[in-house]
């Protein structure tokens, strides 16, 4: 298991570093998010100070304080889009917002918000779309550099785990043919590891397991399985687990290296 020890260290530092590109990437998309709050707020200078304004990957929202709520209300948001999903470049604007026939106040000045943005949009949407087109290609290029960084680590991180799972299931399997495995006992009694050793009989709460024989095709197995069970004390008058040993022959071999490998955090040899 050396050799799956070495790699698994490699894979500790891919993916510490891997937190890190992730945090880096975070950070460049903080700062687009700023550029471009910057940029929406500059064609809506005579808004009230009450509402909070927010980009959010292709959408601006108009947030307000409202007596009901213990956070900023949504009261309207618009969104850039392309042509078509696939389009980066944005050459519409979208608005979006609710109705309703509630004539409080907080509703009547929403009212009068959204005729605001209305006006902006329809006097100054081609200068918003360009301006927002402008950051989305500055930062295009560190996006897309620091993303193929990322999907690259994660491709070798997942050769990586495919090697380990690969030479782990080896391991166990040779571990099987000699010496035998033995598992822990089981969290609760739904976690307890079993075996269908024919198609009418399971065998459960399995705590070791040990090829005697494998049959000339090699498709299955004959076992010892060390099993939980219990007997009546006279002496306490109580149940008590004990352990003993059951003999079963012809299991198909597939069955039992799947038991062990969906049983592997419970392994203890």
């Amino acid at each position: 298991m050396k050799k799956v020890e070495l790699i698994e260290k490699i894979v500790v530092k891919k993916e510490a570093k891997k937190k890190k590109l992730y945090n880096s990437r975070e950070d460049i998309k903080d700062e687009k998010n700023d550029e471009l709050t910057k940029a929406i707020k500059y064609f809506f200078p005579d808004i009230d100070k009450d509402i909070t304004l927010e980009v959010s990957g292709e959408y601006v929202y108009f947030k307000r304080k409202h007596p009901d709520y213990s956070y900023p209300k949504e009261v309207l948001n618009f969104s850039l889009r392309g042509e078509s999903y696939r389009d980066t470049s944005k050459t519409k604007i979208e608005t979006s917002f609710y109705s309703t026939s509630d004539n409080s106040i907080f509703e009547l000045e929403r009212m009068v918000l959204i005729g605001e943005v209305g006006m902006v949009i329809l006097d100054f949407s081609d200068d918003i779309i360009a301006n927002w087109n402008v950051i989305d290609e500055q930062f295009s290029k560190p996006l897309k550099r620091i993303n193929k960084k990322i999907w690259d680590l994660e491709s070798e991180l997942r050769d990586h785990e495919s090697e380990i799972d690969t030479l782990k299931r080896g391991y166990r399997k040779t571990q099987l043919l000699s010496e035998g495995i033995k598992f822990s006992k089981a969290e609760s009694w739904r976690d307890r590891v079993e075996l269908d050793v024919r198609w009418n009989w399971t065998v459960k709460g399995i705590r070791g397991v040990k090829v005697t024989k494998v049959t000339p095709s090699g498709k299955s197995y004959n076992l010892t399985l060390t099993t939980e069970r219990e007997r009546y004390n006279e002496k306490t008058e109580k149940y008590e687990e004990f352990l003993d040993d059951l003999n079963v022959q012809n299991v198909r071999a597939d069955k039992v290296e799947h038991m062990v490998n969906w049983s592997s955090k419970y392994i203890i040899s």
